[in-house]
């Protein structure tokens, strides 16, 4: 039985998210069967109306709140993660799609618990001088330390 069965890849479309979806996919190779390919959504990305329980803000009921500008930038996630889910399904995964708001490690974290992952596969920018100076957090430091699973971290080239 392979190690990493399920792999959880979350990405912000970026550069890094490119580089660590070329670990993801070597995954194959080491006998996984499933990627779970989850694109979170800030809420600061959107002007978003009042909801009494903003944690359990639904994709759909984001998209009927939404001007339409703001309807398209939703389209298009979808249409990258489609694109995304193309090249997954080429190396042989059983590929799922999940489009979600909330704030990024902690939507990582719920989604590798609901899906049962065995792995999450995330980039890493690493931190320059001011982000040390000032102990700026980032996703994949939030992700590593709230995360049941193991993360396996990939740092910029």
């Amino acid at each position: 039985m392979p190690l990493f069965k399920k792999v959880l890849y979350p990405t912000d479309f970026s550069e890094l998210a490119e580089t660590a979806k070329d670990y993801a996919l070597k995954l194959r190779e080491a006998g996984a069967e499933e990627v779970v390919l989850l694109h979170v959504i800030s809420p600061l990305e959107f002007s978003l109306p009042q909801f009494d329980d903003p944690f359990a803000l639904d994709v759909a009921l984001l998209y009927s709140h939404l001007p339409e500008v703001e309807r398209e930038v939703l389209k298009r996630h979808q249409e990258m993660l489609d694109i995304l889910a193309g090249d997954f399904e080429k190396a042989g995964f059983n590929v799922k799609k999940v489009l979600t708001v909330g704030t990024p490690s902690d939507e990582i974290v719920r989604v590798a618990e609901e899906e049962g992952v065995n792995v999450i596969v995330i980039g890493y920018h690493g931190k320059g001088l001011m982000e040390r100076i000032l102990e700026i957090g980032s996703t994949a430091k939030a992700v590593i330390k709230k995360a049941e699973c193991p993360v396996l971290v990939v740092k910029r080239r």
